[in-house]
């Protein structure tokens, strides 16, 4: 069954797509049509029982005064003769799956709602949200969303839950939000100067790096062709913390350094490069606003010592390549193009490092008790990166994923590189405890 409803707002416009969405625009449309579902951002949230059971049509409500608050949730993507650009309507209607459940199969079926909604990719033109309930004795006892990744990133869609449960509790939302997306295309048109320094950084870097970081083909590859592992290791989640707290650095940054490092190790080349996926919400205006802010950073690094000695000594440059992840596309583009035909191959780490986790867990520094646990994920034959490692909370604990093209990483080199990674800061943790 579905239910019906229609949102409104005074705020409209057709506008390019900002810097971000168009940046992961090019990714999904990079890949297979039956891959980019990969992409999408699904969230789930169980209805508040603060105030007693809520009908559907009171929850749809919140809903769409929640799409109605974000320009985002009501923009939709189309391609044009010159590219992608959106549309940002003023009003429209929302189209809600309703699943009815007994009392006992609700989280179940909200488990699978939510696969369902998130399991097939946007089309161009399509409405960017995607909503479900579960009901349950004429109440909804979870809402069910999917989001474009081109109008949200993961923070985006957290925000659009808190939103959501703020509006069910409370029933109202005191504060409008901090920034909108159209504000935020209306200001990159005038931020050239800071794109252009982000280009020109990534330019003097990517002409001294090796052309990829896995440059050739060793064999046949798997079906499919790229493989998907995690390991979940409270060993590495404790030692990752041990060495942060030690550094005065992330625990993403440990394992983005660690990572960079056994590549070097891996590859033999003396200086490495990889791509950390930057979240680009280091302000007030930008750390709510709904849309797609992530873009790539381009970290490097050369011969190093320990681990512990280089977090102190690369640990500028992790930063330096968090600033220069926000720049337009395009510009970013043409500079690849005319590097990859000054050196006559095409040039580009095509490696990247994402931490998808919601924050840093302090839990993980108190034990390493558990035994690591190395799981198969389903691959599949086309994905946008050919090397790409995420960090995420896996069973309980930090988990580590490697998504990799078997052609030129085989499965055995994958799972062997996730041990080694945990081995390496491990024991890079143990002697910095040992001193």
């Amino acid at each position: 069954m579905r239910l019906s409803v229609d949102f409104a707002a005074d705020r409209s416009g057709t506008a390019e797509l900002a810097w971000g969405q168009r940046s992961i625009w090019s990714a999904i449309h990079g890949v297979a049509p039956d891959s980019a579902h990969y992409f999408n951002v699904p969230r789930l949230l169980a209805v508040p029982r603060a105030g007693g059971p809520r009908r559907p049509e009171a929850v749809a409500a919140a809903l769409a005064e929640v799409v109605g608050r974000h320009d985002a949730l009501r923009s939709v993507v189309r391609l044009g003769v010159a590219g992608p650009y959106q549309e940002v309507a003023a009003a429209g209607t929302l189209s809600i799956e309703t699943v009815e459940a007994a009392r006992d199969d609700v989280d179940d079926a909200a488990a699978e709602l939510v696969a369902r909604l998130a399991g097939r990719s946007f089309d161009d033109g399509e409405q960017p949200l995607r909503a479900g309930f579960v009901v349950c004795d004429g109440a909804a006892t979870h809402v069910a969303l999917a989001l474009s990744h081109v109008v949200a990133d993961r923070r985006a869609a957290d925000v659009v839950v808190r939103d959501l449960r703020m509006l069910l509790l409370r029933g109202v939302i005191a504060r409008p939000p901090s920034s909108q997306l159209l504000d935020l295309v209306r200001e990159e048109e005038t931020a050239s100067a800071g794109s252009d320094r982000a280009v020109a950084q990534w330019e003097a870097l990517l002409r001294t790096v090796p052309s990829a970081m896995f440059p050739s083909v060793v064999g046949p590859g798997a079906t499919p062709r790229f493989a998907r592992a995690v390991l979940s290791s409270p060993r590495l989640d404790h030692a990752a913390h041990v060495l942060a707290r030690r550094a005065g650095v992330s625990t993403a940054t440990v394992l983005l350094v660690a990572v960079t490092m056994l590549l070097r190790e891996l590859t033999g080349h003396q200086v490495c490069a990889i791509t950390p996926i930057v979240h680009n919400r280091f302000d007030g205006r930008t750390r709510d606003l709904v849309t797609s802010l992530n873009q790539l950073g381009l970290f490097t690094l050369g011969p190093c010592g320990s681990l512990a000695e280089t977090l102190v000594s690369a640990y500028p440059a992790v930063l330096t390549s968090y600033r220069r992840a926000r720049y337009n596309p395009l510009a970013m583009d043409a500079m690849i193009d005319r590097v990859s035909a000054d050196r006559g191959v095409s040039v580009f780490p095509s490696c990247c490092f994402n931490d998808l986790r919601p924050g840093e867990d302090p839990g993980g520094a108190d034990h390493a008790d558990g035994e690591s646990e190395l799981e198969w994920l389903p691959g599949s034959d086309q994905r946008y990166c050919p090397f790409c490692m995420a960090l995420m909370r896996w069973k309980g604990t930090l988990g580590v994923e490697l998504s990799a093209d078997t052609t030129r990483l085989p499965e055995s080199e994958i799972a062997a590189l996730l041990f080694r990674l945990e081995s390496f800061v491990v024991g890079a943790a143990r002697r910095e405890s040992a001193t």
